[in-house]
């Protein structure tokens, strides 16, 4: 696969909230984090929405959506209709830069509470984003 070129036009926050009284100190935190993605009907605009959760005990003590748009080059656009589908590795790396994004994010916004301490980890993506989207 050539590479696509792409730029990132747009970072969106679609949700956000923290629940920092939930919080207990030294009990374990569950991530669960999942990945959507969209593109225009002229595959000049690919979207990649991440949603995370930080939860302990069942308890939800941050929640996070974010939207990553990635603008495709005309080079790029041809290729994915060439292949009609958006390449699963490519589909990962636009996760990977989200996830980084909203590592940011998550930090930033919860910087003098408790639940800065909580670092979103390194996501294995192989698991999350097993196949390409269809174009």
């Amino acid at each position: 696969m050539q590479t696509i070129p792409y730029k990132i036009d747009q970072i969106k926050i679609s949700q956000f909230a923290v629940f920092p009284d939930k919080y207990v100190n030294g009990e374990e935190v569950q991530i669960h984090a999942s990945f959507s993605f969209g593109h225009s009907v002229t595959l000049d605009s690919i979207r990649c929405t991440s949603t995370f959760s930080f939860l302990q005990k069942e308890e939800l003590l941050l929640i996070s959506e974010t939207q990553c748009f990635f603008n495709i080059a005309s080079e790029g656009i041809e290729q994915l209709r060439k292949g009609h589908e958006i390449p699963v590795d490519f589909l990962r790396y636009m996760a990977t830069i989200t996830t980084g994004t909203v590592r940011g994010i998550i930090y930033a916004k919860t910087e003098g509470t408790v639940l800065n301490t909580i670092i979103l980890p390194p996501i294995n993506l192989v698991n999350l984003i097993e196949k390409g989207v269809p174009v």
